[in-house]
């Protein structure tokens, strides 16, 4: 067996899958936004309306946003995670022995990078919640497909059952909400006074709260991995000539089902979001809508890529180095929000065309990027910490 720790060479790799996970860093973007320029996760906590989401033309980009990005992104961020689990942990058997080593320091490096993004950039990081979700896959990989299909498949049944009956009593109790709780800090006040230490507080608040939230978050995030890596198992993106049919049935499924659902919960996060019931079935997004239409998503970008592979080619960097731009998105927007002290004076209408212009910028530093080099800078101190040694980033 060869003992010698390498990552997985750049002819290995399925393009297709950087394409997609390419494609969600466009949607997580697109729901970040909500939070980076406005106090939306204050205002949310604090049961008040968002003020730049109010008016007609804001309510339908809001309305828009939460239908067909909000966790439908996030989703297929996680379904991807749990697939390139698979993809690394089988690669890795076949090199090295100590597999759980090489992936409990990536997930730990993980951990360190969601950390640092959380408290020093941005309270709505993800990656902590990836890197200790991400851990529990070990129990999973040796599981055979069809149990951790089903494993998955009951534990988002079981939260959607329990949100539909969370929220039967509060719509019939009917208690009014608004302005019932204060978090005792001025998010907006904050950041317009250029106030750093200020703003690490609020984030340090955030991710406390967030923490609180771990109950439903982790086995919802888990149930999503699980579904990445039953398609790993069964080898789906290995042949997907082979499994044509099987994507064109999940298309038409996961946004033929889901998208009802997200618009229901679309309607819930944008027009009532005071009231306690709707409150609850927007949840539903996270156990539901989201994962049905984030597998609609990747079928469907798979069936149009066939058609027009450039789509694969254009994404494809951007998904290569998709740690490094998640990280810079969130420099990008603060230095937007922040910096220019736009915080809470944009206008959620505009808030389409600031993403796609950043995006576009992504795409093309990407590209130049990856042309010269085999990893992206964040991607390249990841895998040396995951497979401890140094490694050539130039592709000379």
């Amino acid at each position: 067996m060869n003992n010698s720790h390498q990552p997985t060479a750049i002819s290995d790799r399925v393009h297709e899958i950087d394409g997609i996970r390419g494609f969600a860093l466009l949607g997580i973007l697109l729901m970040n936004i909500m939070s980076f320029a406005t106090p939306m996760m204050q205002d949310a906590m604090e049961m008040r309306q968002t003020e730049r989401f109010t008016g007609q033309y804001n309510e339908w980009t809001i309305f828009f946003i939460n239908t067909f990005v909000t966790a439908n992104f996030y989703t297929m961020f996680s379904f991807l995670f749990g697939l390139g689990f698979y993809i690394f942990l089988s690669r890795a058997q076949r090199k090295v022995q100590s597999t759980n080593v090489l992936f409990l320091r990536r997930m730990g490096m993980l951990l360190i990078f969601g950390i640092l993004h959380g408290v020093f950039l941005w309270y709505g990081d993800i990656l902590w919640t990836y890197a200790v979700t991400g851990i529990l896959l070990l129990i999973f990989y040796k599981f055979r497909a069809k149990v951790n299909l089903i494993i998955s498949i009951v534990i988002l049944s079981v939260f959607t059952v329990f949100l539909l009956m969370a929220a039967i009593p509060m719509f019939m109790m009917e208690i009014p909400m608004e302005g019932t709780f204060s978090l005792g800090f001025d998010m907006t006040g904050t950041i317009h006074n250029n106030d750093y230490i200020g703003l690490l507080g609020i984030n340090a608040a955030f991710l406390g709260l967030n923490l609180m939230n771990v109950v439903f978050l982790v086995p919802i995030v888990l149930a999503v991995f699980l579904l990445g890596l039953y398609a790993g198992q069964k080898g789906i993106f290995n042949d997907l000539d082979r499994h044509r049919r099987l994507i064109k049935r999940v298309a038409g499924i996961g946004i033929g089902v889901g998208l009802p659902v997200k618009a229901l919960t679309g309607y819930a996060m944008t027009y009532e979001t005071l009231n306690g019931g709707w409150n609850m079935l927007s949840l539903l997004a996270n156990t539901l809508g989201g994962p049905l239409m984030s597998l609609g998503y990747i079928a469907l970008f798979l069936i149009i890529a066939r058609r027009v592979p450039v789509l694969v080619k254009i994404l494809q960097p951007v998904g290569q180095m998709a740690l490094t731009n998640y990280i810079m998105q969130t420099v990008i927007m603060m230095v937007i929000f922040y910096g220019f002290n736009l915080f809470n004076r944009v206008d959620a209408v505009y808030f389409i065309p600031i993403v796609l212009g950043v995006f576009i910028i992504q795409v093309i530093y990407s590209l130049m990027w990856m042309k010269v080099f085999r990893f992206g800078p964040l991607e390249w101190l990841w895998r040396m910490v995951t497979y401890w040694k140094v490694m050539p980033i130039s592709r000379r």
